[in-house]
């Protein structure tokens, strides 16, 4: 494993203020490392500690194979790019005179530019989409133009190793991907390392994420092994739902917001299905009900809800019919509840015995929509006997809470 930067038993502060404390990192070559963390935690600390801006109280830093120490600030700026979270710049250069600023590395002291220095610029003006403003003033640009520009300068370097405090910071989520996506394709020619954010954006971009905690490294690996549901509450101390994304395979995460881990005395039993009770579930829980959910198929969307939120779910194998212990337990747990609520889901002959189940139901019965019916009319009929038998229909969440939860008077 070839090894871009190495931080070997760092501390690191301001002043009497030790923020890192013997900290150790190896970054291999050619990837994009993204280093995520609460504020205050240290991350633009340890950035800070690679490109030479803090030297570390103990410890060494080595970037490309020599300790940083050994570097002098021109060949350094050779090797390592740095791009900060601040895009506003105090005078108005044009954008191509910001960009040749970067060039300044490899020209001695007091020489001209060459023509070599304007098409190293040029082109990476071009790599950055930036080339169509060269000759605007940089205060004229948007705050994702200019991140842009600053890239692009930092290029004209021709570093080994880019170095990126939050690039992402104040810009609209079409700039952000943007962003990302253009020093996302620098590697492998050039080692990225990231403080970040957003997760869900990290976790796509990066090839490898650091996870930081109150000066310390707690986690370093792919973006799956590190963006635990556990790992994240431990550092973030919010719950998370992490799944694939359904497009890239890529861990997800949506928070949880808050749901109550002690379930409240009312029962209500929800049948559901094809993603149509998670938002249910989430609602009857965040207000305190003790839900329990079934029959459900195991792949179905809705038993991963439940299964997070904590909630009781009768199961069947994917695909497979409910079958009599499932469909005897489900009386059980409908025989229990204060009160049970069916959703709009679709209804085919595999579940439609959750329906007919409810024939002669002794507890009050909300129906929250229509269902998708693919049984030739029976889930139809199941629903309209439902209704006749004092089941009431409720046309959204809001309706059924007000009716859950009624209004003291």
């Amino acid at each position: 494993m070839n090894i871009a930067a190495e931080a070997k038993d760092i501390t690191v502060g301001y002043g009497e203020h030790t923020v890192l404390k013997s900290v150790s990192l190896a970054i291999e070559q050619g990837g994009f490392l993204g280093i995520l963390g609460p504020n205050g935690c240290g991350k633009t600390t340890f950035l800070r500690s690679l490109s030479k801006v803090l030297k570390p109280e103990d410890g060494v830093v080595y970037i490309d194979g020599k300790t940083v120490s050994s570097y002098d600030a021109k060949t350094f700026a050779k090797t390592v790019g740095c791009v900060s979270q601040e895009t506003e710049t105090g005078f108005e250069f044009s954008v191509r005179d910001i960009v040749l600023m970067g060039r300044h590395p490899h020209i001695g002291r007091l020489a001209p530019l060459t023509a070599e220095d304007y098409a190293i610029a040029d082109e990476a003006m071009r790599f950055t989409n930036t080339l169509q403003f060269k000759d605007r003033l940089v205060t004229e640009l948007s705050g994702g133009e200019r991140q842009r520009v600053l890239i692009a300068k930092t290029l004209a370097q021709q570093p080994k190793i880019l170095l990126l405090d939050e690039p992402t910071n104040h810009l609209d989520v079409c700039h952000q991907i943007e962003i990302l996506q253009l020093i996302r394709s620098l590697t492998p020619k050039i080692t990225v390392i990231g403080v970040l954010h957003d997760l869900n954006l990290a976790s796509y971009f990066c090839d490898r994420i650091v996870l930081m905690e109150k000066g310390q490294i707690l986690s370093v690996g792919t973006p799956a092994e590190v963006l635990t549901p556990e790992r994240v509450y431990d550092v973030f101390s919010v719950r998370m739902i992490v799944s694939p994304h359904p497009v890239t395979g890529k861990p997800y995460l949506i928070p949880e917001y808050g749901i109550p881990q002690t379930p409240g005395s009312r029962h209500i039993h929800v049948i559901s299905g094809g993603g149509s009770g998670a938002e249910l579930f989430y609602s009857l829980s965040l207000h305190g009900f003790t839900v329990t959910a079934g029959v459900l198929s195991a792949n179905d969307s809705d038993a991963q809800a439940a299964s997070v939120l904590g909630i009781e779910t009768i199961l069947e194998p994917p695909f497979a019919a409910v079958s009599e212990a499932s469909a005897a337990r489900l009386k059980e747990l409908v025989a229990k509840a204060d009160a049970v609520v069916v959703t709009a889901m679709p209804v085919g002959h595999g579940n439609l015995s959750n329906l007919t189940a409810l024939a002669g139901c002794k507890v009050p019965v909300y129906v929250l929509g229509e269902f998708a019916d693919y049984t030739g009319g029976r889930a139809k009929e199941a629903r309209r006997k439902i209704l006749d038998e004092g089941g009431v229909c409720t046309p959204d969440i809001m309706s059924l809470m007000k009716k859950l939860m009624p209004y003291e008077r």
